[in-house]
């Protein structure tokens, strides 16, 4: 039995570093001198990396969703406009606006200069991983870029 759980978390330990390196290779089209705004093509960035993470473990995929998306994004320029990442303590409600039968929530905040190196400290981060492979159905991401081209994220899952 030690054997197998020793092969086992090895065997994890390979896949979680072959997931941070196919995220660190993900291309970006953010440059250093990034219009400040919204950026959906950052967003689909980051629910593609939680794709490759979950697919990786043997999990199914996530139904974007628009309208959540659109809550992650009003989220995600208010930290930009306060330099503050905080998490949103009225999620449960957010969620409940958009399916009144959900029945669990979790989200991941962030900034960092590329998509790469937020959704890697993700990846590294127990509680930021456990988002991304929960069993949730559902995800929405939103991307501000603030005007030193600092991104700031909130990926909100739910089921």
């Amino acid at each position: 039995m030690a054997a197998r759980l020793g092969r086992g978390v090895v065997a994890c330990a390979i896949a979680v570093a072959t997931v941070v390196a196919t995220v660190l290779a993900m291309p970006s089209p953010v440059a250093a001198d990034a219009q400040p705004g919204v950026s959906p093509t950052i967003a689909a960035e980051f629910i593609w990396a939680i794709e490759v993470v979950r697919s990786a473990h043997g999990l199914p995929g996530l139904v974007p969703d628009p309208s959540v998306s659109a809550a992650a994004q009003n989220w995600s320029g208010g930290m930009a406009l306060f330099h503050t990442l905080v998490h949103d303590s009225q999620l449960g409600a957010v969620i409940a606006a958009v399916d009144p039968a959900w029945q669990a929530a979790g989200e991941n905040i962030g900034t960092g200069p590329t998509p790469q190196s937020i959704e890697a400290a993700f990846i590294a981060s127990p509680e930021h991983l456990a988002n991304m492979l929960g069993a949730y159905t559902h995800v929405g991401v939103g991307v501000f870029v603030d005007g030193s081209g600092q991104i700031w994220v909130t990926e909100r899952f739910y089921r």
